[in-house]
């Protein structure tokens, strides 16, 4: 158009007709083609397939990106980008070919998750143009794809004994100094049950024959508590040790749901994370977004409940230890993992704690583990503290707080809880 308009002034100025017809066209042709293109009414839509849906940290995926017309004009070549989105993927530029009415097209690019998180795709952005590339419509196309990149999953082996008073695998109550008959659960009478097997006080109960099951009810829920106060970690991103704690908790809970304990996983300000026995996606999701918290405090709820507690903590000190003492229950089987943020300061300074020593239940170091007083408070209280070092591996660190501990083990005939009638 500037060249179009330049070439009038000159035709003007030089009397040049033929100069003043290569003027008008050369300024018409782009007014032309841009009232052409805004007159074709083009609907376009999008759509992300991403596979897997959720990702583990260092592993690649794939996303299918699929446009449509569902206009009713046929489309010029479409030139199609997404922006990249940091530790995931580069994004993508690519040419498709004119689509018909009622026609799609894709594109495929590869997914590459180098840490945990929520991730969004998109939106995808469109460029329209004539076949004279004298005019061009940016569209950006209104949708957007999640993808959760989970914690990284570390497979552990055994497990301490656990205190609770109900049972993780059938959720029946335990017997105490409330009375009761010892280690005996209960469930309806099936045919060609043993007629001796009967519980007539829980039958008359629940107005139907029921059978009583004695088998072995000692191991119970347990409450996993992470604390991801960021004063107290230390390094960033993929490498700090709010990964490694996330890491952890990520491990320990599913190891617990797989030996089906009924379980709940918290944050230090008691926020409930996940709760239950089938709930392992919603345990990965939960931990895919946690972010170092900035302005919460430990409270009493996070570690209140009966049966195995493990709490997983950064630098501890003195008022979180007090906090987490008094809200123990007594005769609960209370786990501190404790990881010696310091070490994260300088990743490459070599371990001066050494290996743990017998008997030590894997305490650090003065120092190396937050205040050296609040980790012997907890273990003057009964918890047994195990210090996470940089780079040490944390089936070890579970081993040796299963250390001294008789496995539980599982039965293998397991029953369904019987809700209680009204």
């Amino acid at each position: 158009m500037a060249g179009g308009i330049a070439a009038l002034v000159c035709a003007l100025a030089l009397d040049e007709r033929d100069l003043l017809r290569i003027g008008i066209f050369a300024a018409a042709l782009p007014l032309i083609a841009m009232i052409a293109g805004l007159s074709r009414r083009i609907r376009l839509t999008a759509s992300h397939q991403v596979w897997p849906v959720r990702l583990d940290p260092g592993t690649r995926g794939q996303v299918v990106l699929s446009i449509g017309n569902n206009g009713s004009n046929r489309t010029a070549a479409l030139e199609i980008s997404e922006v990249p989105t940091a530790d995931l993927t580069p994004g993508v530029r690519c040419l498709l070919p004119p689509l018909r009415p009622g026609h799609r097209a894709q594109t495929d690019y590869s997914l590459h998750a180098l840490r945990r998180g929520r991730f969004l795709l998109g939106p995808p952005s469109v460029r329209i143009g004539d076949p004279l590339g004298l005019w061009e419509d940016n569209r950006t196309l209104a949708v957007r794809s999640e993808v959760i990149v989970v914690p990284t999953v570390v497979d552990l082996a055994g497990m301490p004994i656990s205190t609770g008073t109900r049972s993780a695998a059938a959720d029946r109550a335990m017997s105490g100094p409330s009375g009761g008959d010892p280690d005996v659960g209960i469930r309806y009478y099936r045919s060609g049950d043993d007629i001796r097997t009967i519980h007539w006080r829980a039958s008359a109960r629940h107005d139907e024959l029921m059978v009583r099951l004695d088998e072995p009810v000692s191991h119970g829920g347990a409450i996993v508590m992470l604390d991801h106060r960021a004063r107290f970690h230390a390094g960033t991103g993929a490498e700090s040790s709010l990964e490694t704690a996330v890491t952890l908790a990520a491990s320990i809970s599913l190891h617990l749901l797989t030996a089906e304990h009924q379980m709940r996983l918290t944050t230090h300000t008691g926020s409930v994370l996940a709760n239950g026995r089938d709930i392992s996606d919603d345990l990965l999701a939960a931990l895919a977004v946690i972010e170092p918290d900035r302005t919460g405090q430990l409270t009493a709820g996070s570690v209140a409940g009966t049966g195995m507690l493990i709490a997983i903590l950064g630098a501890p000190d003195l008022p979180s230890a007090r906090l987490l003492i008094a809200a123990r229950r007594r005769g609960t089987n209370a786990i501190a993992f404790v990881l010696a943020t310091q070490e994260w300061l300088n990743p490459q300074q070599p371990n001066r704690a050494g290996p743990p020593q017998p008997g030590s239940n894997g305490s650090a170091a003065a120092g190396a583990a937050g205040d050296p007083a609040a980790v012997s408070l907890l273990q003057s209280a009964g918890w047994r503290v195990i210090t996470v070092h940089h780079g040490d591996s944390l089936a070890v660190a579970w081993s040796r707080a299963c250390a001294g501990s008789a496995a539980y083990q599982r039965s293998e005939d397991r029953h369904v809880p019987l809700p209680a009638r009204s």
